[in-house]
């Protein structure tokens, strides 16, 4: 089973921060959002930029002693997370709905190791 992390940004931000918060995934950067919309990633409204859901994530992680640094890329393009196997068919999707609405690690990995049995 291989992970992939891909962002938007430059080779040298995935080189600063997988290491340190990715242990163990390769990943890639692109500066471009091309990738994100072939998946149906869409950029986040004002609404859903300045909404409820991502002031209670924005707590969540600062109590959790994380901060954000200067962001890069596309600000507004909303994130997603995919498995995929290895013909290239989707199983798991998660479309999110802010910046900070992730989905849990655990039904992403018993996805992930389904695939591999």
């Amino acid at each position: 089973m291989q992970v992939l992390a891909i962002g938007i940004g430059e080779p040298k931000h995935a080189e600063r921060y997988c290491g340190k918060l990715a242990p163990g995934i390769d990943c890639f950067t692109n500066k471009h959002t091309d990738m994100y919309h072939r998946y149906g990633l869409q950029q986040s409204s004002w609404q859903q930029f300045l909404s409820a859901g991502i002031f209670r994530a924005a707590v969540r992680v600062l109590r959790a002693g994380f901060r954000q640094g200067k962001a890069t890329g596309d600000v507004k393009m909303l994130p997603g997370t995919f498995v995929v196997d290895k013909n290239g068919v989707i199983q798991f999707v998660h479309y999110s709905d802010h910046a900070g609405d992730q989905p849990e690690i655990a039904k992403i990995t018993a996805v992930a190791q389904n695939l591999a049995t």
